[in-house]
């Protein structure tokens, strides 16, 4: 650990087990956008976790490699998250980083030509009720934009994957997926959503209401608007409020952490 860290040991007791983990995190403060990278992998074991209840419930996931039927799907990014994907993208060595910039292009114009676009800035209303939210979502699906991380029917950036795309598995019939709204798709349920708990510590960090990004318009918008990418705090509280966030949502989640000086 270098001069100025701290290793924050985590605990989370959920209903699908306890996870037991270490952030190293700097002694000062450090951008949410960094944190939320750095959280990532808990939305990850849990959705493990889950997965492995299910397995032995006897309903087993059928999602599998080659599928790419839910990266069609509309994508809710937290605030943060949205940055982490402007940033993952601007890291890209060219021409890796044009060919990605050129597919964001290519699914906005659809979405553009198609007039869905102003639809789509809806989803950033935090009055929007629950059967708009679901009826934006069905017509996105509809309207065929794959993700531009999508090759193959794989993901092309898996280790980076957002939240959402981590905690959506299914135990309905992989043909399902093709047509979720006329065909019943289970989802493996998970307790927390890290997603969320990122959205309200932006919000309250921001000053601005809870909101969410659809992935197709992340690089967009955080690049209109810049200063997403500086919003920090101190380390420690900020994961305090992140992990809070989560026991507020009702998920039963019961953090624990201390701070060892490193």
């Amino acid at each position: 650990m270098k001069a100025g860290e701290r290793t924050v040991p985590v605990r989370l007791d959920l209903p699908e087990g306890r996870i037991e983990t270490e952030i190293t995190l700097p002694a000062t403060e450090e951008r949410l956008v960094v944190l939320a990278f750095q959280l990532l992998p808990l939305s990850g074991e849990v959705a493990d976790m889950a997965a492995q209840a299910a397995g032995k419930a006897g309903v087993p996931i059928s999602c599998k490699k080659g599928c790419g039927v839910c990266c069609r799907q509309l994508v809710p990014l937290s605030p943060p998250e949205a940055a982490m994907i402007f940033e993952f993208i601007e890291t890209m060595p060219e021409p890796r980083k044009n060919t990605i910039r050129k597919r964001f292009d290519r699914q906005l114009a659809k979405l553009k030509d198609s007039k869905f676009l102003t639809t789509l800035e809806r989803l950033r209303d935090p009055e929007i009720s629950d059967n708009e939210y679901h009826g934006i979502t069905q017509a996105y699906f509809h309207l065929d934009v794959s993700c531009p991380f999508l090759e193959d029917e794989c993901c092309s950036i898996y280790p980076v994957r957002p939240s959402m795309c981590r905690e959506y598995l299914v135990t309905s019939p992989s043909e399902n997926c093709a047509d979720p709204v006329i065909r019943p798709v289970r989802r493996v349920p998970v307790s927390i959503r890290l997603s969320e708990a990122l959205a309200r510590t932006w919000a309250s960090l921001s000053g601005e209401p809870v909101q969410v990004i659809p992935l197709i318009l992340a690089p967009t918008w955080i690049h209109e608007n810049p200063h997403i990418r500086g919003i920090r705090g101190d380390a420690v509280s900020l994961l305090r409020s992140i992990l809070s966030d989560l026991n507020k949502a009702g998920h039963r989640t019961q953090p624990n952490i201390g701070v060892q000086q490193g």
